[in-house]
């Protein structure tokens, strides 16, 4: 008899049984096995969709201004003898900011003033003379030539005192410009000036913004302009003071479009005593544009977006039910849904990025 030769045989067994296992768990297929073991459900919090009062809004956004930026500059040519203010100081009107070296201004006032003192003397000569001599002609004592010659000196002195007083004038105004003064109250901002720096007329040092009551400035789209109206009550609020919101009203709103755009610059007064607002900031406002109507809410971790579109699941028999959605305002840590669930619904709250259609769930209430 021959003998049979097992070695032959040994890997076709092996790879039969590899192949037989890979089919069992399903590998060959691509396919995952399902536990029917209670212990996968996803565990998750629920919600009942209620229906609750909201206000339609008008959402907008835009920026702080002053309701004042007066900028100040050097009237005169100089250099920087004192800065009297710092960044961020509140100044009085009249109150002096800036001083520029002054001894050549001083200088120049004294001599105006000696000037006229000097005027004010001769003129005071010339009418002792022309008295003196209109009495001697009332006596017959000179000729009307005699009269008319004090006359006239007397008229040169007097032009001369006018020419001094007037010098002396405008000596004083450029001496007082030494003196760059606030002139309005309010708040110093963009400070540039710098003991010892040469300005010309007209430069730059700073300016003095008025902030005790400031504008929120928002543009308005043309779909939106019919619900805006002068003396509307607005909520204002900016993330440095995340919890505060800021009451203002409408004050004005742009008759024409800006060109770029094609929206409609408004301006939402709101009164700032304490300065919490500062020109340049950026806000947030809020329109009410209607009467409270009633709408369900839910809480945002239950929706997610894909694709661009919204869903949430619905707890259905232990089982995640997803619903697409159309969602509205949002409003804190609630979302508006416009549609795809009717009230009383129970919602998932809790772990949605963990769910598929049809997954098992364990509730939580």
């Amino acid at each position: 008899m021959k003998k049979i030769n097992y070695k032959y045989w040994i890997l076709p067994a092996v790879l039969f049984i590899v192949l037989a296992l890979l089919i069992k768990s399903n590998v060959i297929y691509g396919k995952e096995a399902k536990s029917n073991d209670s212990g996968t459900d996803v565990s998750v919090k629920v919600i009942t969709a209620q229906y609750g009062a909201a206000v339609p809004q008008l959402k907008l956004s835009g920026s702080i201004e002053g309701k004042t930026s007066a900028a100040i500059s050097a009237k005169i040519a100089g250099r920087i003898e004192q800065v009297l203010v710092k960044q961020g100081q509140h100044v009085r009107a009249g109150e002096v900011l800036v001083r520029l070296e002054s001894v050549e201004l001083a200088n120049s006032l004294r001599t105006a003033q000696q000037a006229v003192k000097k005027a004010q003397i001769e003129y005071e000569l010339q009418i002792n003379d022309y008295q003196r001599y209109k009495t001697l002609y009332e006596q017959h004592a000179v000729a009307k030539q005699t009269l008319d010659s004090y006359d006239a000196k007397l008229r040169t002195a007097q032009a001369d005192l006018a020419s001094a007083i007037a010098s002396q004038s405008s000596a004083e105004q450029q001496y007082e410009y030494g003196k760059i003064t606030a002139p309005v109250d309010g708040v110093v901002a963009n400070l540039t000036a710098t003991v010892g720096q040469v300005v010309a007329a007209g430069t730059s040092l700073m300016s003095v913004q008025d902030i005790s009551e400031v504008y929120a400035i928002v543009n308005v789209e043309q779909k939106d302009l019919a619900k805006v109206a002068i003396g509307q009550a607005a909520a204002v609020t900016v993330d440095t003071y995340a919890d505060k919101i800021f009451s203002g009203t409408i004050d004005t709103i742009n008759p024409e479009a800006g060109s770029a755009n094609r929206m409609f610059s408004t301006k939402i007064k709101i009164e700032n005593p304490a300065g919490l607002l500062k020109a340049g900031m950026f806000v947030k406002a809020q329109l009410a544009t209607g009467a409270a109507v009633d709408v369900i809410t839910v809480p945002q971790a239950a929706v997610m977006q894909k694709q661009g579109l919204y869903y949430l699941f619905t707890a259905e028999e232990n089982k995640a039910i997803r619903h697409q959605i159309e969602v509205g305002e949002v409003n804190g840590d609630m979302i508006q849904i416009k549609s795809g669930i009717v009230a009383g619904v129970r919602v998932i709250a809790s772990n949605v990025n963990k769910l598929k259609n049809g997954d098992s769930i364990r509730c939580e209430e």
